[in-house]
């Protein structure tokens, strides 16, 4: 099982470890919108399987906004236990690249 993201987020106040849970957050955040519309044809098929009432009344939109309440919130919780690693790989990506940057400010090459 892969350990959530936050886990690697370091409990002290340094810079860092800010921009580290900033970093962080927005991923997780990105990931719960990626999955959410992942998710999101699951809470239409139960509209369409909930539209077949007799009495022609639309139980399906009575519970449309709590429905997609539900699946915003399996998508983040889905995304804050590790998700599908979408956030780690950013998370890492972003990270590398903005050390990448450090490295090359303080070591310039001269031609």
């Amino acid at each position: 099982m892969i350990p959530p993201l936050n886990a690697a987020i370091p409990a002290t106040t340094t810079p860092d470890a800010l921009q580290h849970r900033k970093l962080t957050d927005a991923a997780q955040q990105f990931e719960g919108m990626f999955l959410q519309q992942m998710l999101k044809p699951m809470s239409t098929m139960s509209k369409e399987e909930g539209s077949d009432s007799s009495d022609g009344d639309d139980q399906a939109g009575d519970t449309g906004g709590y429905q997609s309440l539900g699946v915003e919130s399996l998508a983040r919780a889905i995304s804050a236990a590790g998700g599908l690693g979408i956030a780690r790989n950013v998370v890492a990506s972003v990270e590398k690249e903005s050390h990448g940057k450090l490295e090359s400010k303080k070591n310039p090459k001269h031609p």
